[in-house]
C-alpha cells in the first residue's frame, strides 16, 4: 500500500485534502488504535508526505527518507506491527520528516553563519517525537500497561523502541501468539532460527547485541537481543 501525500496548488487544495484524509482513514486506520485515527490523519494533512505500508523487515520497523534529487520524501512501517507498534512508529519516523522540514526552512533563510544538519536522533528530533506522540498519551488510546512505559521512554526516546527493553516487552504483549522469543531470553550457545531461515547458535553478548555463528556458512553475525527467534 502506498500513499501519494502532497500538497496540492489552488482551487484543488480543499477537496484534495478531504480526498487525502479520506485516504489516510481507510487505509491507516485499521492498523491504528480507533481512537488515534483522526490525529494521525490532522498530522499527515499539516506537512503531506509519502507513506507506504509494507511487509515485514528484520532490520527495522519503519524508516524516514529525506526528499532527494527530485525524489520525494518517505515514510515505510512494517504493516505486520501490532496498532500500538504501528502508531509509535509513525509518529516516530514523522518526527523525523518535521525535523527535515524545519531544517530545509532555516536553510532557506539569509545567514552567515552555516547551519550543521541535526542528528539523526538527536535532541530536535526528541522534542519533535515528544510533541506529535502528546494527542495519544491517554488511557482512549493506549491500555493501561503500556501507557506510563510510554511516557516514562519519551523522556529520553532511543532510536528505536525496540531498542527500549521495558516498552518493547510491553508492546510484545500485543501481538497475536506466536513461537518466537527474544535471542537475550535464550541460554549461551542455543540454536535457533532467525525467522524461519538460516540456523544460528548463540554465543557472548557485545554491548547491545550477540555474536552469533551461522551454522550454514560459519559466518559471524551481530544480531539484536531484542530480535524474535524461535529456538531449535
Amino acid at each position: 500500500m502506498q500513499l501519494s501525500l502532497f500538497h496540492t496548488r489552488p482551487p484543488e487544495a480543499k477537496r484534495a485534502s478531504s480526498h487525502l484524509a479520506d485516504k489516510v482513514r481507510s487505509t491507516l486506520g485499521p492498523r491504528l488504535p480507533e481512537a488515534a485515527t483522526e490525529h494521525v490523519v490532522n498530522q499527515i494533512q499539516e506537512n503531506p508526505i509519502n507513506l507506504k505500508v509494507v511487509n515485514h523487515r528484520t532490520s527495522k520497523t519503519g524508516d524516514f527518507r529525506a526528499a532527494h534529487k527530485g525524489n520525494p520524501a518517505r515514510i515505510t512501517v512494517n504493516g505486520t506491527l501490532n496498532p500500538f507498534a504501528f502508531l509509535i512508529t509513525l509518529v516516530h519516523e514523522l518526527a523525523h520528516h518535521h525535523v527535515e522540514l524545519n531544517h530545509s526552512r532555516v536553510l532557506q533563510k539569509f545567514t552567515l553563519r552555516r547551519k550543521s544538519r541535526p542528528l539523526p536522533h538527536g535532541k530536535e528530533w526528541k522534542e519533535s517525537f515528544r510533541k506529535l506522540m502528546q494527542p495519544y498519551l491517554n488511557s482512549e488510546v493506549f491500555p493501561p500497561d503500556i501507557l506510563p512505559v510510554l511516557i516514562q521512554y519519551l523522556e529520553n526516546p532511543k532510536a528505536s523502541s525496540s531498542a527500549d527493553h521495558l516498552l518493547s516487552k510491553v508492546l510484545k504483549t500485543q501481538d497475536p501468539p506466536d513461537t518466537t522469543v527474544r535471542l537475550e531470553e535464550l541460554p549461551f550457545d542455543a540454536v535457533f532460527t532467525l525467522h524461519g531461515r538460516r540456523i544460528f547458535r548463540k554465543k557472548e553478548k557485545m554491548r547491545t547485541r550477540y555474536r552469533c555463528i551461522c551454522m550454514n556458512t560459519n559466518r559471524i553475525y551481530l544480531v539484536s537481543a531484542g530480535a524474535p527467534v524461535t529456538s531449535i
